[in-house]
């Protein structure tokens, strides 16, 4: 590295305007640390036994701050950082009495706020821009900015976590670093490959990205390691649509962020080939699968290989920025892309920059205790109460969009499967209305990705009422009815009463109960009863049998009627009585009255035969008893 050209004095400007000199030789101390992923910090450390400081420089949170190193002989360069108070304190030891000064730079904005959104059909690159701007802050422009990614999510929620939480989760699933530059510009974008790193021939002094061991890196640990390495990686996901998995690999071999002496292949080559395979997160579309197989592939290479470095301060030594590692032994030499750096001034040390290369792990308590955070979203382990919102499914499935009271009031879920008696062609589909409040329990945690799995009753919503059979026992103990209703009140009630009325079977009822088709397991009959007519149709045969009797009987007209011949038969007696009038019979063609036996017509009064034609009567015998008259008059037989 070129031999350092600057003091360990750090030029300060708060709210534009530099710091007096009689505050700034007080300035006993500052760090600034910037990482990749996480907002930049700082620290002043100000002598101050009149407790004078912040009254002087009118410093209160929210103020904005400026810091730049100065170079030897050229005055205060380029800023390292740019950002705005967040904190003060006062310190007193035996040492003396000091002030001192926090703040970030403006990326703590985007963790102010947990919020609940739903974005549809955008890209990662999309949300960081909106929700940079919805933070005011200036978004980078050139080599740095926010890059275009290639995933569009159809819908993905923002599940009450902070802004900075969010986009760092789509960072990792696209593979992009979000940071901000030294003037405080949002950057969303890949980091550089530690290819493009000067060439490990150059000398120290030619380049400030060459760090030469014993010349300007005063103090190294590197470490190379094959734990957790793997073969490949794989993600797996289900298609809706289709019906069908989505799985993705991406070989786990080489990192972007090493060029060294090794490679994650060589550190496992050793070893039984292993896989390792992304189940946390539900994922809908081949391209999500894809990208995160290759993601989950560079988080597990890039903890490979760790190197912690401090060298003579240089500005330029920032996350992101590849550097060249010589004279420190193989396999350890080569090229590394940073991914965090502390730089630290102080009042009787020179100039510092510590420079760390690791991959995506914690390095604080928390994480050592809870295992390793990630920037994954926030699970929700359990079930919840929601509202149904919309019932138009443009795919006809009983599919709902939910708002969700305990959450958030504006967001609204994508469309939701609910749980059906699902099956092809077939099963049964049993919608929700809107305002209907549902149970809810999410994919692997995921909010935007629920499953409605039954409706709810409450104080307002209530089961359709039955009156005379309650839904449990009293003595027993016991539920006596299971009902299955609509809004109307149209219901099929299975029925197991054993006391009281001893209803027991199936009942199927309209919901004003005017219609009521009764399967009675205890009298073994099935009944139908109705307030308005019954009407039993066929379009080819209806048959109606019955083991021993058959009983047809109307309170008033019986109507048999045929379209064509019609037979009653009987295989005993055929009694046609009628107890309150006439009995007629009448045909449009030829009447035949037949008897095997005798045939016997007998009226109480007269009988009498009368044809627009002829009149036949033939037997072998004919009897007449009685006076006989032709034309009303008697006829003289022999």
């Amino acid at each position: 590295m070129v031999q350092p050209s600057y003091s360990n004095v750090v030029h300060v400007t708060v709210d534009g305007s530099p710091v007096p000199e009689k505050i700034a030789s007080d300035l006993v101390g500052c760090w600034v640390d910037l990482g990749a992923g996480v907002p930049a910090a700082f620290r002043l450390t100000f002598r101050d036994p009149d407790r004078l400081v912040l009254g002087e420089l009118g410093i209160q949170c929210g103020t904005p701050v400026t810091l730049a190193p100065v170079a030897d002989g050229q005055g205060a360069g380029s800023p390292l950082l740019t950002g705005e108070v967040t904190g003060m304190e006062t310190d007193y030891d035996g040492t003396g009495t000091f002030t001192v000064i926090r703040g970030y730079d403006m990326g703590h904005r985007l963790m102010r706020q947990r919020r609940v959104a739903a974005y549809r059909n955008q890209t990662a690159a999309d949300i960081a821009k909106k929700l940079a701007t919805m933070n005011g802050i200036p978004i980078g422009k050139g080599k740095g900015g926010i890059k275009p990614t290639t995933t569009v999510y159809e819908f993905i929620s923002q599940a009450n976590v902070t802004d900075w939480d969010f986009l760092a989760r789509l960072a990792d699933e696209n593979d992009v670093v979000m940071s901000l530059d030294s003037e405080g510009r949002f950057q969303f974008a890949k980091a550089d490959p530690a290819s493009t790193a000067p060439p490990t021939s150059m000398p120290g002094d030619k380049s400030p990205f060459v760090l030469q061991g014993g010349v300007d890196v005063l103090r190294c640990r590197a470490a190379v390691t094959s734990a957790d390495q793997v073969a490949k990686t794989e993600a797996r996901g289900w298609n809706v649509t289709t019906k069908k998995k989505l799985t993705a690999t991406s070989p786990a071999t080489s990192n972007d962020g090493f060029a060294i002496g090794t490679t994650p292949q060589k550190t496992a080559k050793k070893f039984k080939t292993a896989k390792l395979v992304e189940t946390d997160t539900p994922f809908d579309r081949l391209a999500e699968v894809k990208v995160a197989a290759k993601a989950l592939a560079d988080d597990v290479t890039s903890s490979f290989a760790e190197l912690e470095v401090m060298v003579f301060g240089n500005p330029k030594l920032r996350p992101g920025v590849p550097v060249t590692l010589t004279d420190v032994g193989k396999p350890f030499e080569g090229k590394y892309t940073v991914t965090s750096v502390r730089h630290v001034f102080g009042y009787d040390e020179h100039y510092q920059t510590w420079i760390t290369v690791s991959g995506r792990q914690w390095r604080s308590l928390y994480g050592l205790t809870s295992g390793g955070g990630t920037a994954t979203a926030p699970k929700l382990p359990s079930v919840a109460n929601a509202l149904v919102t919309n019932v138009q499914d443009p795919l006809k499935q009983g599919r709902v969009k939910l708002q969700f009271p305990w959450l958030d009031d504006a967001y609204e879920s994508d469309w939701t499967r609910t749980v059906q008696l699902g099956g092809k062609g077939g099963g049964g589909v049993f919608p929700f209305d809107v305002d209907d409040e549902v149970l809810v329990a999410f994919d692997r945690g995921a909010l935007d990705h629920p499953f409605v799995i039954g409706g709810l009753y409450n104080g307002k919503d209530k089961p359709t009422v039955v009156s005379d059979v309650p839904l449990h026992d009293g003595l027993k103990k016991q539920a006596i009815r299971h009902t299955l209703s609509d809004r109307k009140g149209n219901r099929v009630d299975l029925l197991s009463q054993q006391t009281g009325g001893r209803k027991q079977g199936v009942r199927i009822a309209s919901g004003n109960d005017k219609l009521i088709i009764n399967l009675d397991r205890t009298k073994t009959e099935i009944t139908v009863d109705s307030k308005g007519s019954v009407t039993i149709k066929g379009s080819r045969s209806v048959s109606v049998e019955a083991g021993t009797d058959l009983t047809l009987s109307a309170r008033r007209r019986l109507t048999i009627k045929s379209g064509g011949p019609l037979d009653i038969e009987g295989r005993g007696l055929v009694n046609l009585k009628s107890l309150g009038g006439a009995v007629t019979v009448d045909a449009m063609g030829a009447l035949s009255l037949k008897a095997v036996g005798a045939a016997t017509l007998t009226a109480g009064g007269s009988v009498q035969v009368n044809s627009i034609a002829n009149v036949g009567i033939r037997a072998i015998t004919l009897a007449l008893q009685g006076v006989v008259l032709v034309n009303n008059k008697p006829y003289p037989l022999p």
